[in-house]
Parts: C-alpha cells; sequence; structure tokens
C-alpha cells in the first residue's frame, strides 16, 4: 500500500480549488501496488466492521489522455487536468485515468464556450470550483476553504512549519537575552526578595497588632455598655429604693394606726367578750390583718436590704469595669506605639523597595515622562479651575455690586421723589413747572417771605408728622430687606454648590457598594442555585440615583430571564440571595428572618439552612420558621405550647453538634 491519494500528489496553489472538485471523493481513495493488496485491505474493513474505501491498484489502473481539444477563439483554456499535477512516474496511470479527460480553464464563460465548441465530450472545471460534466450538467457554487482545501494542506504545514522554525529562532535568542538579563539583576532580585519578606513579616505582625487593637477596643466598648447598664440600672434600683421607702413609712403608719385600733379594739373585747361572743370572729380577722402587715413590714425590710446589697455588687462591678477600661487604654496605647513604629519601618522598606526597582526598571524614563507630563496637565488644569473659580468669584462681586447700584438707584430715585412730593406740597409746583421760575436775587428777602407763607400755611391746620417716620421706617425696612435678598442668595449658591457636591459623593458611594452587592449577589447566588448567574442592572447608567434597578438571573439548565418571571420558590430564593449579599458588605450583629423560607422546597431549605449556619459566624440569626430543615441547623430551639387553655408556656431546646 502506498497510501491516500491526497498524499502522493502536489499541486500549485492557483490550481488547488479547480483540481479538489474535479478529483472530488476521489481525493480520498487509497493507492496499492496490486490488486491482492487492495483485496486484502476490503476483506479487513469488512471484518472490522469498519465501513468502506476505494483501492486504486497501481497494476490493474490505467489511464486515457484527451489527445486534442478544440479551443480555436478561446484564451482561457489552462490545460489537461493530469498535466497540471506533480507526482512520482508510477502514480500517473491513476492520475491519467482520474483527470486525463478533465480540461482546466479560468471562468464559467469560457468553460460553456469549450463544451459547446467540444459537443460536452469531456469534464471541464475552472479555477473557482465549477464543473461542466460530459452530461452537459453544470455543478457550482461557494467553496468553504476552510474544510474543502485538502491539496493546500500540505504547502501550508511546510509554511507553519517555517514560521515555526524562525519563532523557534527568536524565542532562542529571547531566551539568550533573558538569560543575561536575569544573570545581570540575579543580585538586585535576591535583595527585593529578601526585602519582600521582611516586608510580608512587618505586615504579618502589624495585621496581629491591629487585631489585636480591634479586640482591646470591641472589649472596651462592650465593658463601658455594660458599665453604662449597670449605671442605669443602679439608677432604677435607687428609684425603686425611694418607692419603696415611701411604701414601708405608710405601711409603719398604717400599722401604727391599727396598733392603736387593736389596743382599743382589745380593751372592747375584754368588756364584751362575755356578752358578744359572736363577736370573736372578726377580732381574729383583725388579727389576721395585723399579722399580715407586719409580714409586708418584714418583707420590705428584707427588699431593702438586698437591693442595697445588689447596688454595692453594682458598684464593685463599675469599679471593676473602670480598672479594666484604664488598662484596655493603656494597652491601645502601647499597641497604637508598636503599630507606628512597625508603619515607620514599613514606609522605610517600602522606600527602598522602590529604589531597587528604579534601578532594575528600564522604562523608568518613560514612566517619569509621562508622571511630569500629567503634573503638568494637572497643574493646568489646576490653573483652569483656579481661573473658573476667579471668574466665578469676579461674577459673584459684579452681582454683589449690581445689587448695591440697584438699592443705590432706588435710593437716589426715592430721594428725587421725595424732592418732587416736598416741591409739590410745599410749593404745589411740578418739576416742568419750577424751570419757568428765576433764582430770586435777593435770596434772605424771599426767604424771609418763604418763611411767612409757611406761618400762614402752619396757621391753617396742622399737618400729619408720623407719615415723615412712617417713610423712614419704611425706608430703613426696605433697605434692610435688601441686604437680605443679598445674603439670601450667596447663601443659595453656595448650598447649590453643597448639593452638588453630596451629590456626587452619594453617585460615587452608591456606585461603590452597588458593584459589591452585584459581586456578593452573583456569588451567593452560585453558591445557593449550585450554578449559574445572577447581576443586578441599572435602568439609567446616566442617573443611578433616581433609576430602577432590574434583576437578571439564571438559574442552572435555564436561559438569562428577569427575575419577575421565576417561579415563586426561585423569586423566594433569589431574594435570600440578594438579601445575604447585603449583609455580606457590612454584617449587621444581629438579624430576625420571619418565615422567608417557606415558599422553598425541601432541598432549597437545607441548602438555605446550610449557608444561614455559614454565615452565622460573623451574625445572629433568630430564626422564625415551621421548616424541619431550618431547624436541624438551629443551635437553640424555642417553641409555645399551651398546656391549659389560655396559659402560654415556653419551652427551650439546645441542639448536640456533633
Amino acid at each position: 500500500m502506498n497510501g491516500v491519494l491526497s498524499n502522493l500528489i502536489k499541486v500549485d496553489k492557483q490550481y488547488e480549488t479547480a483540481i479538489e472538485m474535479a478529483l472530488g471523493s476521489a481525493l480520498q481513495n487509497i493507492v496499492t501496488d496490486t490488486e491482492e493488496d487492495a483485496k486484502k485491505l476490503v476483506e479487513y474493513l469488512r471484518t472490522n466492521n469498519l465501513g468502506r474505501a476505494t483501492f486504486l491498484p497501481i497494476t490493474s489502473v490505467k489511464g486515457k489522455k484527451l489527445e486534442k481539444i478544440n479551443d480555436k477563439g478561446i484564451n482561457g483554456v489552462i490545460g489537461i487536468a493530469s498535466s497540471l499535477i506533480k507526482t512520482n512516474k508510477k502514480y500517473i496511470e491513476i492520475i491519467d485515468n482520474l483527470l486525463g479527460r478533465t480540461v482546466i480553464v479560468d471562468d464559467m464563460e469560457n468553460a460553456i464556450k469549450l463544451a459547446k465548441q467540444n459537443h460536452y465530450s469531456f469534464k471541464i472545471v475552472t479555477l473557482k470550483g465549477d464543473i461542466i460534466n460530459p452530461s452537459g450538467g453544470i455543478t457550482g457554487g461557494s467553496v468553504n476553504q476552510k474544510t474543502v482545501n485538502i491539496l493546500g494542506r500540505a504547502r501550508e504545514i511546510e509554511e507553519l512549519e517555517k514560521e515555526l522554525k524562525n519563532i523557534a529562532k527568536k524565542i532562542e535568542e529571547e531566551k539568550k537575552q533573558k538569560k543575561q538579563y536575569e544573570e545581570g539583576i540575579q543580585d538586585v532580585l535576591q535583595k527585593v526578595e529578601a526585602l519582600g519578606k521582611e516586608l510580608q513579616e512587618i505586615d504579618i505582625v502589624y495585621a496581629t497588632d491591629k487585631q489585636k487593637l480591634l479586640a482591646v477596643e470591641e472589649n472596651i466598648a462592650k465593658l463601658q455598655t455594660r458599665l453604662e447598664k449597670l449605671r442605669s440600672e443602679q439608677d432604677e434600683i435607687t428609684k425603686n429604693k425611694v418607692v419603696m421607702l415611701k411604701e414601708k413609712e405608710e405601711k409603719q403608719k398604717e400599722v401604727e394606726v391599727l396598733l392603736e385600733e387593736n389596743t382599743k379594739l382589745n380593751s372592747e373585747i375584754e368588756q364584751y367578750a362575755i356578752l358578744n361572743k359572736d363577736n370573736q370572729k372578726y377580732i381574729d380577722d383583725l388579727n389576721f390583718d395585723i399579722t399580715n402587715l407586719k409580714i409586708s413590714v418584714s418583707s420590705f425590710d428584707e427588699s431593702e436590704t438586698s437591693i442595697d446589697e445588689m447596688v454595692e455588687r453594682i458598684n464593685t462591678d463599675i469599679e471593676n469595669c473602670s480598672i479594666s477600661i484604664e488598662n484596655k487604654q493603656k494597652q491601645i496605647e502601647s499597641i497604637k506605639q508598636d503599630n507606628k513604629n512597625l508603619k515607620m519601618s514599613l514606609q522605610e522598606y517600602k522606600e527602598q523597595i522602590e529604589e531597587i526597582k528604579q534601578k532594575v526598571s528600564t522604562s523608568d524614563e518613560k514612566i517619569e515622562d509621562l508622571k511630569n507630563e500629567r503634573t503638568k496637565k494637572s497643574e493646568k488644569q489646576t490653573k483652569i479651575e483656579e481661573e473658573i473659580l476667579s471668574q466665578f468669584n469676579v461674577i459673584e462681586d459684579l452681582k454683589a455690586q449690581l445689587v448695591k447700584i440697584d438699592v443705590k438707584k432706588t435710593k437716589l430715585e426715592q430721594d428725587i421723589e421725595d424732592v418732587i412730593n416736598k416741591m409739590w406740597e410745599e410749593y404745589e409746583i411740578t418739576p416742568n413747572a419750577a424751570k419757568e421760575f428765576e433764582k430770586p436775587i435777593n435770596v434772605a428777602e424771599t426767604t424771609k417771605k418763604v418763611n411767612s407763607l409757611r406761618n400762614q400755611i402752619k396757621n391753617l391746620g396742622s399737618i400729619n408728622i408720623d407719615s415723615i417716620e412712617e417713610y423712614k421706617q419704611t425706608k430703613e425696612r426696605y433697605d434692610f430687606m435688601c441686604e437680605q435678598r443679598v445674603d439670601l442668595e450667596t447663601a443659595m449658591n453656595k448650598l447649590k454648590k453643597v448639593i452638588s457636591d453630596m451629590t456626587t459623593v452619594m453617585k460615587e458611594q452608591f456606585e461603590e457598594k452597588f458593584n459589591i452587592i452585584n459581586k456578593n449577589f452573583g456569588e451567593v447566588f452560585r453558591e445557593l442555585f449550585g450554578g449559574g448567574k445572577a447581576e443586578l442592572i441599572l435602568t439609567d447608567t446616566e442617573n443611578i440615583l433616581e433609576c430602577g434597578i432590574e434583576i437578571q438571573v439564571q438559574p442552572p439548565g435555564k436561559k438569562l430571564q428577569n427575575m419577575t418571571l421565576l417561579s415563586g420558590g426561585e423569586k423566594a430564593f433569589t431574594a435570600i440571595a440578594l438579601l445575604f449579599a447585603i449583609l455580606k458588605i457590612n454584617p449587621a450583629p444581629f438579624c430576625v428572618l420571619d418565615e422567608i423560607e417557606a415558599a422553598l422546597d425541601d432541598v432549597n431549605v437545607y441548602r438555605y439552612a446550610d449557608y444561614l449556619k455559614k454565615f452565622a459566624g460573623a451574625t445572629q440569626f433568630l430564626v422564625i420558621t415551621h421548616r424541619k430543615g431550618t431547624m436541624e441547623a438551629a443551635d437553640t430551639v424555642y417553641g409555645i405550647t399551651m398546656q391549659e387553655n389560655g396559659i402560654s408556656k415556653l419551652l427551650s431546646m439546645k441542639l448536640a453538634k456533633s
């Protein structure tokens, strides 16, 4: 056996498609030396049930080649297909048998002309792979080069091998350069590694001390809480003590009154005991009441004693807590000093590492240029912002000046109006009419006449002098209101700026927390559902503070869809995943869950219970439930029972954990 036909021939790249279409499935035929070899192979395939194949024995396959082609007037004829193939001489008969009566042309138009001119006596194939069969049938269309180009694979393999050799050479060169570089910086890397280890150890020590500091602060907070609680209990006990003392005094007064009555009654009893024996029962009742009152007084005395003991114990606890707080604070100061020293050491090591990195790096100059460029741009931006701010200040100053000018203008207009009113009131003339009057020659004489006329006017009757005072008050109030308006506009601009800054901070914080919750939501969802994915999507990323939030989930084995399209149990499980994602970002010390798993099936209830148990390390959960799977995961179970009608009783049970 010699091999598959496609591996035994070579074709130029421009004829690959045409030859491949001409041979068709014959490319996969197997060439053998003799018919006996072909027979053995056929038996082998049949015996092992391996399918069918076509064999071409060299000794039996004979070929015939076209002798003459009538291509008169046709310029696109390339030649007989068998002549365009390079192969071993012993395969020529097989090639002539398959392609000896096939002609290759450049395009379909020349192929049709050649077929008609030769009366469809042989097969014609174009360079694009279109075929005109001797029967007149035409085969053609698009050719998928990735799946059909069998003949070009050997050539592509050779080209790829050459590329691989070139790449291997480049890799060797890069390895040599890398080796030289590694040898050059080996000492520096060792030093960096040593410093990195020291830095890591310092980080560990710092983290440990920080954890201790947090534990101490937490203990202090607990002690302070306990101290406040004890103080409040002490205050409450003191108040109760005062109330009980008052009650004790009242009871003692009642006892004294009853004792006096008892004395009187005893004297009367002795006088009337013989005469009236039926009153003995009443006397016994009175004695019983007196005894009860004495017992009450005694109980009050005991309560007072127990209260005093409790107050003394609380005072002792307060002193112990105060001493403990002082010790913890001293520990905090010591740890803070240690942390400060560690930070200084850490900073020194970081500076040393930075110096070494600067020596190792070959691109520091470019980075420095970029930093300088960024610094220049930052300075330029700062200057632009300062210019904008200065222009804004100029605008604000101009607005303030404009308001003052308006106030001054209003004042001048008011003064002019006052003069006009005065002219009218005193002389009954208008400004236009006043222009007709000339300035008097003798001003003193004219003034006397004016005064005389004014006296005459006064004799005519009194005027409303209060109107002038009212005008002054109104004018002062108007000026004050104008100043208030300027202050309000300035305050309004400042408030707008504060609101803008707050909105920016709110957006940044919301976006940061939203991304963390979204990431936690995906992780918790995959843990609870055992796969799938979930995502929170903002409906309007340009307005994140007012837009809605959509929940896109994909449970395992289902397509991505909106949460509203899920079943009731899936909705509940998704809501539980979102709840834990929110709690994960900032775990609460205490959380109450009221039958949130009621809609889940048993399998998902156990998943929920396992995850709840895992999450209970950071948060204490109080779970209200009637599901068995959740109860099994609890540390302590509480239940309410009614053994008698109208009487409820609390039962508790601690579950042993294996």
